[in-house]
């Protein structure tokens, strides 16, 4: 009993000489917060493109107090303007951010999307939000590793977590990948199957724009090499050869709606870039994509890229397959908020991935109409993009793109 009052007493006595450090330990830790935000504005504000997370720890020392800064960033700047402005404060940080990527992948910091479409979300769980899609055969740069995630950054510069779903591969396996002769889905959907016959098992389910090396013909399919090494056959009918299909590629108004008119009825689908369902940008990164063009993931970002439209006279200063969008104007205490986009298809009308109804549809902007949506009240941006294809350093034809190459 009294060893245990003593213990006890000790314990009080070390937890009371421990409080004064603890409040000084609070106190620097908010700073260096406050620090780190800063930085964060001003080096990496949209984690969806450049990442700066880290944490900070006190940690007792012979000589005091002594403080750690742990995390991950892409943005080296970042994590010296962070080491510099704390020193500047008088606070010295133990550095143990890591600059991704992860010096642990080794040369595999490249990746091809094996599986017909990965769905790809904001943090390492199945649970945390959809981001994006990737379809099979898109090249990746793959940041780091966490167990049987990775984080990985798409050909459009967006950073997100996958689940398994790629193939990591060295500078010269893409390489290889690039070079060799390939196939590309071109209907809605398809099967890959273990053998040239409508019967045989199924070796992975594909979607229109999926990308398979090529391995040969045999009657009435194609054969290839999926990413993953596994051989598959796919009926000539649902596909083509890359090469001959990205040549005949010609995004203009005319091809990029009829592509988007391929989605009506197609479902709404919170993250979706793909024929199993597309949120309103994934619908309109889809239309590119599909024509051999590659523009920015989301609609928040997709309204910097492109030149402004007047949109005083609809009628008059639209034309078709500019981007339509929705949102709240900019305000004195708010900034302007983007939170819908669409794809003008002309008389007024647009057609959009609709989360009130659900899927894909054709609305128009014009109250007059019979069609006319509400969503129209909420137009505060036009966006015109196919005159500045490859002028643009965010919207590329995939041709041209260096990961494709």
């Amino acid at each position: 009993m009294k060893k245990t009052i003593l213990l006890l007493t000790f314990l009080l006595l070390l937890a009371g000489t421990s409080m004064p450090i603890s409040a000084q330990e609070d106190s620097k830790i908010v700073q260096l917060k406050e620090l780190s935000n800063t930085v964060k504005q001003n080096h990496a504000p949209d984690r969806r493109s450049r990442l700066f997370e880290v944490t900070f720890k006190a940690n007792a020392a012979e000589e005091g107090v002594v403080y750690v800064v742990k995390g991950v960033t892409t943005e080296v700047d970042a994590k010296e303007a962070l080491l510099a402005a704390a020193a500047n404060e008088g606070i010295t940080l133990v550095d143990s951010v890591k600059l991704l990527p992860d010096s642990a992948l080794g040369d595999k910091i490249f990746g091809i999307t094996s599986l017909g479409t990965t769905f790809v979300r904001s943090s390492p769980s199945h649970s945390a939000e959809m981001d994006t899609q990737t379809l099979m055969g898109m090249p990746l740069r793959i940041l780091e590793k966490r167990g049987t995630w990775a984080r990985v950054v798409t050909p459009e510069g967006y950073i997100s977590w996958m689940h398994i779903g790629a193939e990591l591969m060295t500078k010269e396996e893409v390489a290889e990948w690039n070079k060799a002769d390939k196939v590309v889905i071109t209907t809605h959907y398809t099967l890959f199957r273990a053998q040239p016959e409508p019967s045989a098992a199924v070796v992975r389910e594909g979607v229109w724009g999926c990308i398979a090396k090529a391995d040969g013909e045999e009657g009435d399919y194609f054969k290839v090499r999926l990413p993953d090494g596994k051989s598959a056959y796919v009926p000539k009918t649902d596909a083509q050869k890359f090469e001959e299909w990205l040549n005949q590629r010609d995004p203009n108004a005319q091809n990029l709606i009829a592509t988007g008119k391929q989605f009506v009825g197609f479902p709404y689908m919170w993250g979706g870039t793909s024929t199993k369902g597309v949120d309103c940008s994934g619908f309109v990164k889809s239309c590119f994509y599909l024509n051999g063009v590659i523009i920015p993931r989301d609609a928040s970002q997709q309204v910097r890229a492109g030149e402004e439209v007047d949109i005083s006279n609809i009628v008059e200063n639209l034309q078709p397959a500019d981007l339509v969008f929705f949102g709240s104007k900019a305000k004195d205490d708010a900034p302007e908020r983007i939170t819908h986009v669409g794809m003008y298809i002309g008389n007024g009308r647009f057609i959009h991935s609709n989360g009130t109804w659900a899927s894909v549809t054709i609305e128009s902007l014009l109250p007059d109409q019979p069609d006319y949506t509400k969503t129209a009240e909420s137009l505060i941006r036009v966006k015109r993009y196919i005159h500045l294809i490859d002028k643009d350093k965010d919207i590329v034809s995939i041709s041209k793109h260096p990961w494709y190459t």
